[in-house]
C-alpha cells in the first residue's frame, strides 16, 4: 500500500510546478506573461534615450533617401541609354564604309582627284552615275536601267540632286593698279551676302521681264524644246533659285565658307542630263560650291544612308572636297518600346522639374549660385528637347511615307529627317554626359569621390592662374608655327589650325615630316622646344599643383558621409537578430505548448492520486 504522506507530497509538488507563473514565459498567443514577483512593466524611457533614438531614426531616413536618390537617377540614366542606343546599330558603320567605297572610288577620276569643274563633270559622268545604275548581276544577267548599287542590296531613293551656290554676276573687286597690265579680272571670296538668288534661263542669261500665268507656257516651251525631257519644268529648273527654311535644311560649314540651304537645284536621271548641263555651262566661274546629294536604302538591314558630297571652288583656282555619309535607321521595328521609353523619360524629367522648381522657389539666390543646379536645369532642358525633336522627326517620316504613296519626290523630307535625327543624336550624347557627371556627384558620400571633387574645387584658383601662363606660352608657339610653317603645312595655315595641331602634338599625334618639310632647321627646332617646355616643365607644374592640393587637404572628415558601412552592418545585424528572434519565439512557443500538453496529461493522474488519498 502506498504511503499517503508521500503521495500527498508528490501531488503537491507537481501541482506547484505546473501552475506557478514563471517570469518571461510566453502564453500560447506569443505574449510575455509578467511574473507576480517582478511587479509592473518597465517605466517609459528618459529624454536622453528618446533623443538618441530620434537621432538614429533621422540618420536612417537620410541614408535611405540617399540610396533612393542614387537608384532613381541610375534608373534615369539607364532609360536614357536604352532610348538612345536602341535606335542605333553597329552595322551602320559597315554600311557607311560600303557606300563610301562604291560611290567615291569609281570612275576615270576619283572624287578625291577632283581639281576643277571639268574633272568634277568627269567624275559625275564616269563614276557617280554608273555606280547608281549597275545593270549586270553577279550571274551575268543584264537589267538595263536598273537603279541599284554594285552590292545589289542598296537602292537609291529618288534621283541624284545637284545644288550649287553662286556669286552674284558683275565685278566685285579690282586688282591693284600696278597689276592692271597683267589682268583686270578679280574674284572675291564667297559669303552669304554675295550669294546670287536671281532667276535665269539657259547659259545664265537674265530671265525676260515677262509675266507668265499658270496656263501659259510660251517661255517654258521654248526652253523645254532644247532640254532632255524630265530635267525640269516651269516651276523649278536648274537656272531658277530655290529658297528653303532652316528647318528643312541645315547650314553647311565648309573650309572656305558657310552655306545655307537652297540654291540652284536640279536632279539628274541619266547621262544625257549631265551632258546637257555641262554643255550649257551650268557650272562656271561664278560657282562657289557644288553639293551632290543622294539617299540610299538597304531593306535587308533597314538602313538609310544620306550621302552629301561638297566641292568648293575658290578664288584660288583650287577645288576642295569633303564628304559626309550618315547611316541611320529612320523606320524602327521596336516603335512601341521606344515610345514607352520616351514616356518614362518624360515622367522622370517632369519629376525633376517639379523637384528643382520647388528648390528654386524656396531659395532662389542660393539655388542659382550653385554649379550643380545649372547642371540639373541643363539635363531637364536637353531632355525635353530630345523628346520634342524625336516626335518632330517621326512626323517628318510620316510625311515621307505619305508623299511616296502619292508618287511625289520626298528627297528634301528624307534629308530634313536625317538632319533632325543627327541633331537629336548630339543632344542625347550631351545629355548622357551631363547626367553621368550628376550621378558621380550623388556618390559624394564615398570618401574617394569626395576627395576627387574637393581636390578639383580647391585647385581651380591656382590652376586658373597657371593656365593663364600656359596660354601665353602656347600663343607664342602658335604664332611661331603660323609664321614659319603657315605657307607650307595645312596644319599650321592659320591660328585655329595651328592651335589644334599643337594640342594634338601634346598627345603624341604629329607629323614630323611635315614639320621638317616646312623648314629644315626651324621646324624640328621649334618642335623640340615645344616638347621640352610643355611636357617636361608646364605639365610637371600642373601635376605638382594637383598633388599639393591633395596632400594638404583634410579628407578624413566628409560632411556628406552617411556611414554606409556602419549602416549596412547595422542593417545586416538587425536582419539577423530578427531572424534569430523569429526562431526563438517559435522555439518558446513550442516549449510552452509541450509544457501545456504535459500538464494536461498530468491532471488526470493527480486527480486519481487525490481519489486514492480519499479512499485511504
Amino acid at each position: 500500500m502506498t504511503n499517503p504522506s508521500k503521495l500527498w507530497k508528490s501531488a503537491s509538488g507537481w501541482s506547484h510546478y505546473l501552475w506557478r507563473e514563471r517570469p518571461g514565459t510566453l502564453d500560447l498567443s506569443g505574449q510575455t506573461i509578467q511574473s507576480s514577483e517582478t511587479g509592473s512593466p518597465d517605466s517609459p524611457p528618459d529624454e536622453s534615450t528618446l533623443a538618441e533614438q530620434r537621432q538614429k531614426s533621422a540618420e536612417k531616413r537620410k541614408r535611405r533617401a540617399a540610396v533612393l536618390e542614387v537608384l532613381v537617377f541610375g534608373l534615369f540614366i539607364a532609360v536614357i541609354m536604352a532610348a538612345s542606343y536602341g535606335e542605333r546599330s553597329p552595322m551602320a558603320f559597315y554600311m557607311t564604309q560600303n557606300v563610301e567605297r562604291q560611290i567615291l572610288g569609281g570612275g576615270d577620276v576619283a572624287f578625291s582627284e577632283i581639281s576643277d569643274i571639268p574633272t568634277c563633270w568627269t567624275w559625275i559622268t564616269t563614276g557617280l552615275m554608273p555606280a547608281l545604275h549597275v545593270g549586270t548581276w553577279y550571274n551575268g544577267r543584264v537589267r538595263p536601267g536598273a537603279r541599284l548599287l554594285e552590292d545589289m542590296v542598296s537602292y537609291p531613293l529618288g534621283h541624284v540632286q545637284l545644288r550649287q551656290m553662286r556669286l552674284k554676276p558683275g565685278k566685285h573687286c579690282e586688282p591693284p593698279k600696278q597689276m592692271l597690265n597683267v589682268t583686270s579680272r578679280c574674284i572675291v571670296e564667297y559669303s552669304n551676302g554675295m550669294a546670287d538668288n536671281e532667276n535665269y534661263t539657259l547659259l545664265w542669261a537674265p530671265q525676260p521681264n515677262t509675266t507668265v500665268n499658270a496656263t501659259d507656257g510660251s517661255i517654258c516651251d521654248h526652253i523645254n524644246a532644247q532640254i532632255p525631257p524630265g530635267l525640269y519644268d516651269c516651276v523649278g529648273n536648274p537656272w531658277m533659285h530655290t529658297s528653303v527654311s532652316l528647318t528643312d535644311d541645315m547650314p553647311y560649314f565648309g573650309k572656305h565658307g558657310s552655306y545655307i540651304g537652297g540654291g540652284y537645284i536640279t536632279s539628274i536621271r541619266t547621262a544625257n542630263d549631265t551632258n546637257f548641263l555641262q554643255q550649257n555651262g551650268w557650272l562656271d566661274e561664278n560657282t562657289r560650291a557644288l553639293f551632290i546629294e543622294l539617299i540610299l536604302y538597304n531593306p535587308h538591314v533597314n538602313f538609310f544612308s544620306v550621302v552629301s558630297l561638297a566641292v568648293e571652288f575658290t578664288n584660288l583656282g583650287a577645288a576642295y572636297k569633303s564628304s559626309e555619309i550618315v547611316t541611320v535607321r529612320l523606320i524602327q521595328h521596336d516603335v512601341i518600346l521606344l515610345l514607352a521609353l520616351r514616356g518614362v523619360l518624360a515622367l522622370f524629367l517632369l519629376y525633376f522639374t517639379l523637384r528643382e522648381g520647388k528648390s528654386l522657389l524656396s531659395r532662389p539666390l542660393e539655388y542659382l549660385m550653385e554649379f550643380w543646379s545649372w547642371i540639373e536645369l541643363l539635363v531637364i532642358t536637353i531632355g525635353f528637347s530630345t523628346i520634342v525633336i524625336y516626335f518632330y522627326t517621326q512626323n517628318i517620316i510620316d510625311q515621307v511615307a505619305e508623299q511616296r504613296q502619292n508618287g511625289n519626290s520626298a528627297f528634301h523630307l528624307y534629308k530634313s529627317a536625317v538632319s533632325w535625327f543627327q541633331l537629336s543624336t548630339y543632344l542625347q550624347g550631351f545629355l548622357i554626359c551631363c547626367a553621368t557627371l550628376k550621378f558621380i556627384r550623388l556618390l559624394r558620400f564615398n570618401s574617394h569621390v569626395y576627395a576627387l571633387s574637393m581636390t578639383i574645387r580647391k585647385s581651380i584658383k591656382p590652376l586658373f592662374y597657371f593656365m593663364f601662363t600656359v596660354a601665353i606660352v602656347l600663343l607664342a608657339f602658335i604664332l611661331v608655327m603660323v609664321l614659319v610653317l603657315g605657307t607650307n603645312s595645312d596644319g599650321y595655315k592659320n591660328i585655329t589650325s595651328s592651335l589644334q595641331s599643337l594640342l594634338l602634338m601634346m598627345l603624341g599625334n604629329y607629323d614630323f615630316e611635315a614639320l621638317s618639310g616646312g623648314h629644315r632647321i626651324l621646324g624640328p627646332l621649334v618642335f623640340f622646344l615645344y616638347q621640352v617646355v610643355m611636357q617636361f616643365v608646364l605639365l610637371s607644374i600642373f601635376m605638382v599643383i594637383l598633388f599639393d592640393v591633395y596632400e594638404n587637404g583634410d579628407w578624413t572628415t566628409n560632411p556628406y558621409d552617411l556611414g554606409f558601412n556602419a549602416f549596412l552592418k547595422e542593417t545586416a545585424t538587425e536582419a539577423v537578430e530578427k531572424i534569430k528572434g523569429t526562431f526563438s519565439v517559435k522555439s518558446k512557443r513550442k516549449k510552452l505548448e509541450m509544457e501545456r500538453r504535459f500538464s494536461t496529461d498530468m491532471i488526470p493522474k493527480i486527480n486519481r492520486g487525490f481519489s486514492e488519498l480519499n479512499v485511504v
